[in-house]
């Protein structure tokens, strides 16, 4: 299965879509969850529907983010923030730039806490709309990994 199917058959199946892009990515980087413990995915859960269904920034663009950050981040305070941030900044454009917005409330049109929206979210907009974000999230960030990982330990 490639990453962007796997990330919708995590979505589509009671994951949230950021608790999907990370579970996704970190499967196809061989980051297992049980060797994680805890920390995938509940580390991404309160994120889902722009952080805690705020209509904050995209469930999507967030488990990407935070993808990015375990194959690219830092393990102390004195190596560099590169090659995340560049990797970072680049997903962040590319998602705005691909789907029109960055917030969960411009990009599905509901207010999450409401329940006639949330409705309306798991009857059209989960399918339609955040499925191809999830999708497309995932396999964008594998990608950047690829592109960002020269230099990084274990990940080249």
């Amino acid at each position: 299965m490639n990453i962007e199917d796997q990330a919708r058959h995590y979505f589509n199946n009671g994951y949230n879509c950021a608790e999907s892009v990370l579970l996704s990515v970190c499967g196809q980087m061989g980051y297992d969850s049980k060797e994680y413990g805890i920390c995938i995915p509940r580390v991404a859960t309160g994120f889902g529907g722009g952080i805690a269904r705020k209509g904050g920034i995209c469930g999507a663009l967030s488990g990407g983010l935070m993808a990015l950050g375990l194959a690219l981040g830092r393990d102390n305070a004195q190596e560099s923030r590169d090659p995340c941030y560049p990797a970072a900044d680049q997903f962040y454009n590319e998602f705005v730039e691909r789907f029109g917005h960055s917030t969960c409330r411009e990009l599905t049109g509901l207010d999450m806490k409401n329940e006639p929206d949330r409705k309306r979210y798991m009857d059209v907009i989960h399918q339609e709309r955040c499925n191809p974000m999830v999708a497309w999230s995932a396999g964008r960030v594998m990608e950047l990994i690829g592109e960002h990982s020269q230099g990084k330990p274990g990940l080249a």
